[in-house]
């Protein structure tokens, strides 16, 4: 027997059997989490929802007392301990990255960060910066030091709108370390209860807090959520205390099978946490989102277990193989070590090279908006011509003549409509009067203090036509969020709707999916959907003015080649000026309640209507929603109000305009 503490051997087990829960609760949200659609939803894992954040702050604690441990035991162990740490985790991170880039192109799908999963490295690394920080020179100071450290990130994570899971665990690290600084170690059967209590009542505070916030009549859910990541720190630090005092003891010396079996799962736990969320999206019911198609799914969800188990552990034994042999290289070749020891060196070259970098960039970004100044102010000159509408300058763009006037409806997706839809309008326009409006605040128009309501698009839309003087024959096309805009403009002024030709038009359905498949409750929803909203006008901001919007820029080569090539400087610094600001983040902000005015509507049927459905949102069921069978709803006229699948994407809106101009001309000549 040895003596009374939580060592390598007993704390290896417990990580091997949270590495597996951790799998199985990424594979519940995949399953069972009430925000999965009904269509994919699958019973069995509901109790591992919950749990991930309590698994992971075990990890984080042994982090941490394993450090302490370490730095007590050898000398000079901060020295190289940067080195060391990075040298454990970031090849395997490395070679993770390049299997999900793989996938990621194969599926058309890359996004960043590649792997969705990876949040944990980027925050244990953080942790290593830290204690370096706090311990290269131990004092009374460090252990603050560190907490200032953890509270920094906590911050900054929830200020970047970083889910909670990066907040809610990585505080346990700090208390890994108190922990490890105990003069004696041996198993407390009062700890043992008190933690066990605290971590229950405050897992379930966490769990039905927001019943909590109703019953109590708050009105701020932004304070309920930080007081659920406090409630979620305490149970997971409760928590990990509970697992700490179960596992210090007496430890046997010989091993039994199952041990060695959960030693092999706890000697590759961050391989396995590394490799085991591609497989968990390979065979999904989606890749990554509900955007983007399966690859392989599988249904059954035993099965989906085992495959994704199988898969994830010989997955992880192979990276842990890998990660040795390029240690084992790195420990003979005099070079790399060199390389690695001159990695302060190297970092603070790198990042002296990113702010030459960043500095030409805004030079380039400043000069490129003040040459595009006059680009735009032609554009105006040559094709917009202004209505009064309420006090505000709508911007508006005419092309052609016709019985019909198409009004064609953008939002906050391309924000200057006058001239994103240009090549639309342009080819409709032989056949057609065409009327494309920039709404307040957006393009070329002048702002307005109206709430963005469906209600207030209607209006303007409605209050630019009458300042034509199109009061007939009118012809809504609206375009992915300008849906609940046309079905409002049809619900309160239908007199002189000719029809409606829409392409991937939002439906109302998609409401209560957004609130129902990503947030418990409805206050939930509008608070989160706000907050992301500001944090990307933020983020525009930064890019608008530092010059990284031109990685959004290829865009507008890819949609407004040939003759519309001149218009692109003026569009792109549009685009850099426009995005996600003022009224576009209002517009983004009202989403939820926009598809809730309009939920139940129903076409007259007297107004011909075509949903065109993009074979891109036919075939991925975006939002897990079928929006087909949800356009289907408001037909009450199934001889003149049908669905038509299109080949193409939702953006053919604005770079297919003969597809468009085709399937448009086909419905009319039925009218």
């Amino acid at each position: 027997m040895s003596e009374n503490t939580m060592n390598v051997k007993v704390s290896r087990k417990i990580l091997g059997v949270f590495a597996i829960i951790i799998m199985l609760h990424h594979l519940s949200q995949k399953t069972s989490a009430f925000w999965v659609p009904a269509a994919y939803k699958q019973h069995g894992l509901e109790p591992f929802v919950p749990v991930g954040y309590l698994m992971v702050a075990f990890f984080f604690f042994c982090s941490g007392y394993g450090l302490i441990k370490s730095l007590r035991a050898k000398k000079n162990y901060v020295d190289d301990f940067l080195v060391k740490r990075f040298n454990k985790i970031v090849p395997a991170f490395l070679i993770m990255q390049l299997a999900w880039l793989i996938v990621r192109a194969l599926k058309k799908s890359v996004e960043f960060p590649l792997n969705p999963y990876s949040w944990f490295i980027y925050t244990i690394l953080i942790l290593y910066i830290g204690f370096y920080v706090a311990y290269k020179r131990e004092c009374k100071a460090s252990i603050f030091v560190m907490g200032a450290w953890i509270l920094a990130y906590s911050v900054i994570c929830y200020v970047l709108v970083k889910g909670n899971w990066w907040i809610n665990a990585s505080p346990v690290f700090l208390l890994g370390i108190i922990m490890a600084d105990k003069k004696e170690e041996k198993r407390s059967i009062p700890a043992i209860v008190i933690s066990a209590v605290v971590c229950t009542v405050t897992f379930f505070a966490s769990e039905y807090s927001d019943k909590i916030y109703h019953l109590a009549g708050m009105s701020n859910y932004g304070v309920l959520n930080v007081a659920k990541i406090v409630v979620q720190v305490i149970a997971a630090s409760a928590f990990s205390l509970f697992v700490y005092n179960l596992a210090t003891g007496p430890v046997k010396e010989k091993e039994s099978l199952p041990g060695k079996v959960l030693s092999f799962f706890g000697k590759m736990t961050l391989e396995f946490y590394l490799v085991h969320g591609l497989f968990v999206e390979i065979f999904a019911h989606h890749f990554t989102d509900d955007s983007t198609k399966a690859i392989c799914y599988i249904k059954n969800i035993f099965l989906y277990v085992i495959v994704v188990f199988a898969l994830s552990t010989a997955a992880a034994y192979a990276l842990r193989r890998s990660a040795d042999l390029i240690e084992w290289i790195y420990d003979r070749f005099n070079i790399l070590q060199k390389l690695m020891h001159d990695i302060k060196r190297f970092t603070i070259g790198l990042l002296i090279l990113a702010v030459v970098v960043v500095g030409f960039m805004t030079v380039k970004q400043r000069v490129s908006l003040s040459n595009a100044a006059a680009d735009l102010e032609k554009y105006r000159n040559e094709n917009i011509t202004t209505v009064d509408v309420g006090e505000t300058d709508i911007a508006v763009y005419q092309a052609g003549e016709g019985d019909y006037t198409m009004v064609l409806m953008s939002s906050y997706l391309l924000p200057g409509s006058t001239m994103h839809l240009k090549p639309l309008a342009d080819k409709l326009a032989e056949n057609y009067r065409v009327v494309v409006i920039d709404y307040p605040g957006t393009g070329f128009s002048g702002d307005s203090d109206g709430e963005r309501t469906a209600d207030f698009y209607a209006d303007v839309i409605k209050g630019t036509l009458d300042g034509l003087e199109i009061k007939e024959n009118i012809v809504l096309v609206p375009h992915f969020m300008s849906g609940p805009y046309a079905y409002r403009f049809i619900e309160k002024y239908p007199e002189g709707v000719a029809a409606m030709i829409s392409l991937d038009a939002f439906v109302p359905e998609l409401a209560p999916h957004i609130a129902a498949g990503n947030y418990s409750s409805e206050d939930e929803c509008r608070w989160a959907i706000g907050r992301y909203s500001r944090y990307t006008g933020m983020e525009q901001k930064v890019k608008s003015f530092t010059g990284f919007v031109n990685t959004q820029m290829p865009i507008y080569e890819n949609f407004y080649a040939g003759k519309y090539k001149d218009n692109i400087p003026a569009m792109k610094a549009l685009f850099s000026r426009d995005y996600m600001q003022g009224a576009c983040i209002e517009e983004y902000r009202m989403v939820y309640d926009n598809l809730n005015a309009v939920n139940g509507f129903k076409l007259p049927s007297d107004i011909p209507a075509r949903f065109l459905q993009s074979y891109y949102i036919y075939e991925v069921k975006m939002y897990g929603v079928n929006w087909g069978n949800s356009y289907k709803k408001m037909i009450t006229n199934e001889e003149t109000q049908t669905v038509q699948n299109i080949a193409g994407d939702p953006y053919m809106f604005y770079y297919k305009p003969d597809a468009m101009k085709k399937a448009v001309d086909e419905f009319m000549e039925g009218i």
